[in-house]
């Protein structure tokens, strides 16, 4: 048995209750955890009822997860108009608010990567050299040839290289996972393929080559391309012209990738930018200048009458493999969130452009 003290007399002395056998203890005390459950219970209802009626709780201000706009992985994400109107330079498209995307996706920006308000006369200049823009403008390209064999050689040196398919207005993971492809309906052998066939159609010899050089990685392509045009040039002495073919990938400060889209176009088209190489890396490069003339050249046929296809030309210390060939570009058509559509009907008209200058010039 056991006693415990409820209270004291006037005297002091204690009074006491004594409890008898384990029944007893077990019962009141299973009563006891009863009645604390129900209160427990009674307080949950009261602080639901006071919330549903717009009282202010203790996760007042937190987003209820029944309001969000987070669709199912089967609702589908709208295209929206991109293509319809031309971005204002310098501003990523303002296109709806991220509502119905699902969470943890990545952005498209769409931006207009021309940069016209720097003047026609910029260039990109990554190098030491200091340039006369208008001179280099005033140089003859190498002259066309009607002799037999190719004239033009296109070439990938990152021959995975692809791009977005469905023009998508967001992306889940990297940018870079999604747009390397052996797949040449997506990537840019369907892009050079396009330039070649253009270039024919004005009469202008062209070849594609459609060997990987960034199999089996990226490392080592340019030297792979490099025994490639080698090859080529030595079979074919009358080819003049080497293009090596890429695509661009350009994020913001966001992490966004970047969607490059021209004005002046009938049909959303993505930019062009060429890229010229010089000896400032050690390797002697001495048609560079030559280069750059052709490439400021392509620059102004392809951004008249207001449009802006082709971006800054970009000059840089590396070489890229121009050493080899009298004349030659490294040309990213595109970037990697353009989809293959856009960057084919840009390198349609870099194809109206070179034939212009070759053939006319």
């Amino acid at each position: 048995m056991a006693s415990l003290p409820i209270k004291k007399d006037q005297n002091g002395e204690g009074e006491s209750v004594t409890l008898t056998g384990s029944f007893r203890s077990g019962f009141w005390g299973f009563s006891a955890f009863l009645i604390c459950c129900a209160l427990l219970v009674a307080a949950f209802a009261v602080s639901a009822v006071w919330m549903g009626a717009g009282g202010k709780g203790w996760f007042s201000g937190l987003e209820d997860p029944t309001d969000s706009k987070i669709p199912t992985p089967t609702d589908p994400v709208q295209d929206g108009d991109l293509g319809a109107r031309p971005p204002t330079e310098g501003t990523t498209d303002e296109s709806p608010a991220d509502e119905g995307i699902l969470q943890g996706m990545v952005r498209i920006a769409t931006l207009d990567l021309c940069r016209s308000s720097l003047g026609e006369d910029y260039v990109h200049n990554e190098t030491a050299y200091e340039l006369n823009v208008r001179e280099l403008r005033a140089m003859e390209p190498e002259p066309f040839s009607n002799e037999e064999g190719p004239v033009v050689l296109i070439l990938h040196t990152h021959t995975t290289e692809s791009y977005l398919s469905g023009s998508p207005t967001h992306i889940e993971g990297a940018i870079g996972d999604l747009t390397y492809s052996d797949d040449p309906t997506v990537g840019v052998l369907s892009v050079g393929e396009a330039l070649r066939q253009r270039l024919n159609e004005y009469g202008i010899p062209a070849i594609h080559c459609t060997l990987h050089h960034d199999d089996p990685t990226l490392r080592g392509a340019y030297e792979r391309s490099a025994e490639t045009v080698k090859a080529y040039l030595e079979r074919y002495p009358s080819i003049r012209y080497v293009i090596d073919l890429h695509r661009d990938s350009v994020t913001n400060a966001a992490g966004e990738p970047i969607r490059s889209l021209a004005s002046g176009t009938e049909a959303p088209t993505a930019q062009v930018m060429a890229v010229v190489g010089t000896d400032g890396n050690g390797t002697p490069c001495p048609a560079w200048q030559q280069n750059l003339a052709l490439a400021l050249r392509l620059q102004s046929h392809l951004n008249r009458e207001g449009a802006t296809v082709c971006r800054p030309v970009t000059l840089r210390n590396a070489s890229y493999n121009q050493e080899l060939s009298p004349s030659a570009l490294l040309l990213e058509i595109g970037t990697a969130a353009n989809s293959p559509e856009e960057a084919r009907r840009a390198v349609l008209l870099v194809g109206d452009a070179l034939a212009e200058i070759l053939k006319t010039e």
